[in-house]
């Protein structure tokens, strides 16, 4: 995996920079411990770890050492503890445990009579209690034993925090048979429609002095543009307006005298019939019918408004340009619902009868996956394209929270109806090094391990583990990266050859 050297270099400094920082002056211990004198013993209960780092003092019968004490991966602030050696269900000593900071509890127990013993802990985190025994500790252990692995580094629990690294239990997922493709965004022809010019004329320039741009929102009713027509052309606005005002005033004058008994029956009719034929074509006119849009009547200027929601997709307004009777001017989508064009392999397309399910990679990090329910099928098309290798799938797909931009380009995973069990783990725990995938698996509170697994089918955020990883194993599922440069060789792409 390549990452851009500005970045790396940053992050690599910022590391440094932790390190060189250290911990608290009022942290310190009153005695120096190496790491590798120092036994650990960590549980996790939920979204909480205990983890205790201790050195055993076999000639004066005592341990000491630290409590760490994290909630979602941070120190927990608003916790207390209490530690004890017990034996047989009895304690055999027992420490009210004071935080030295938010998270770090420093401690000191003794074996009294007895060898070997259960490090308990009582713990109360916001309100929610914890009991449980962390593990046994012989007074006699000698020196502890490290993990049997390969490639175990080690990394202080306070710059675990500090770097936002966070771990989960690796588990046992379905993960269904999928086929990729490359995929566009297009607008669903049911939800998309094109404004028009209503009459000749041109943009006016003293309203509409910015113009809207595609990917703009719009509300309905929303004004979207103004025209001011020319006072003669071959569809004139103002000879259709001024025909309709001059038919009702004719009409209106003619009822009064029809009341007065001035003119016939016949005469008011003719007017009445004329005004009517006007009336309705004004008001179909209006409508925007034929050009998409309501017509709003501003006298000399007709303004546009959007008869419902969208966003834009296209604007081929210019203030100041003239326009023709029907020449475009928007067109507008629903972003709620879209088309997707996929072209895949069309042996793999043609394999896979029934698509239950899509998930999109719409940037670097960032996935869209929909259920069942959320796409449906529009059609399929095997011929194959000029390399007679691939072919087109058309889905309609929800788009709720607009994720997805028109003509947007996605990679594309389709879900099959198959699906088998394996341990799986997120995306984001996987590291690209040259041409292996790593994870790392945490051993306790402090030690980790960088091990090859190898993948397999990945959906959903999950990616399958073939072989190289346990279902009861935990691994780091955030700040891999960063726990990366610090315990692997940090190659930095200088963009030159040597």
């Amino acid at each position: 995996m390549k990452y851009p050297s500005i970045f790396a270099i940053f992050i690599s400094l910022l590391i440094l920079a932790f390190a060189a920082c250290g911990d608290d002056p009022s942290a310190e211990n009153d005695h120096d411990h190496h790491d590798d004198e120092l036994f650990r013993l960590t549980r996790w209960v939920d979204d909480a770890e205990f983890f205790a780092l201790f050195e055993i003092h076999e000639n004066s019968g005592r341990i000491e050492g630290d409590l760490f004490i994290s909630l979602n991966n941070v120190p927990a602030s608003d916790a207390s503890a209490t530690l004890s050696f017990r034996e047989n269900g009895t304690d055999v000593t027992e420490q009210q445990l004071e935080a030295r900071q938010p998270g770090v509890f420093p401690f000191e127990l003794f074996f009294q009579d007895e060898d070997e013993v259960e490090l308990a802990l009582n713990a109360i985190i916001d309100g929610h209690q914890y009991e449980m025994v962390l593990g046994s500790v012989y007074r006699y252990a000698g020196h502890p034993e490290a993990p049997d692995v390969e490639n175990l580094h080690q990394l202080d629990k306070q710059m675990q925090w500090r770097m936002s690294i966070s771990s989960a239990f690796a588990e046992v997922h379905e993960i269904p048979e999928v086929i990729t493709g490359l995929g566009r965004v297009q607008p669903d022809p049911s939800n998309f429609y094109e404004i028009s010019s209503p009459v000749d004329g041109h943009i006016d320039a003293e309203f509409f002095a910015v113009v809207p741009s595609p990917g703009a929102s719009v509300q309905e009713g929303e004004r979207l543009v103004a025209i001011s027509p020319p006072l003669a052309s071959e569809s004139s606005w103002i000879e259709f307006r001024l025909a309709y005002i001059q038919a009702e005033a004719a009409y209106n004058r003619a009822r009064r005298l029809f009341e007065n008994d001035a003119i016939s029956l016949r005469e008011y009719q003719v007017r009445e019939r004329e005004y009517e034929v006007r009336k309705a074509g004004y008001e179909h006119f209006l409508e925007g019918v034929n050009h998409g849009a309501h017509i709003e009547d501003a006298g000399p200027l007709l303004y546009l408004n959007a008869y419902k929601p969208g966003v834009i997709a296209d604007s081929y307004v210019v203030s100041g340009r003239p326009v023709k009777q029907g020449d475009p001017l928007f067109t507008i989508y629903d972003p709620s619902r879209l088309w997707l064009e996929v072209l895949g392999s069309r042996d793999d397309l043609s394999a896979l009868p029934d698509i239950t399910g899509v998930e999109l990679l719409i940037g670097r990090d960032e996935r869209l996956t929909l259920g069942e329910e959320e796409t449906s099928f529009v059609s399929r098309d095997l011929r194959s394209d000029a390399t007679g290798r691939r072919s087109k799938l058309i889905l309609s797909v929800e788009n709720p929270d607009q994720l997805l931009a028109l003509h947007q380009p996605v990679r594309v995973r389709l879900m099959g109806s198959d699906s088998e069990e394996f341990v799986a783990v997120p995306g984001e725990a996987l590291f690209d090094e040259d041409s292996h995938k790593v994870v790392f698996v945490v051993h306790s509170g402090d030690q980790f391990e960088r091990r090859i697994v190898q993948t397999g089918r990945s959906y959903g955020g999950l990616t399958a583990i073939i072989d190289g990883l346990d279902a009861d194993e935990r691994i780091v599922i955030q700040g891999v990266y960063p726990l990366h440069l610090l315990t692997g060789d940090l190659q930095i792409d200088d963009g030159h050859d040597h």
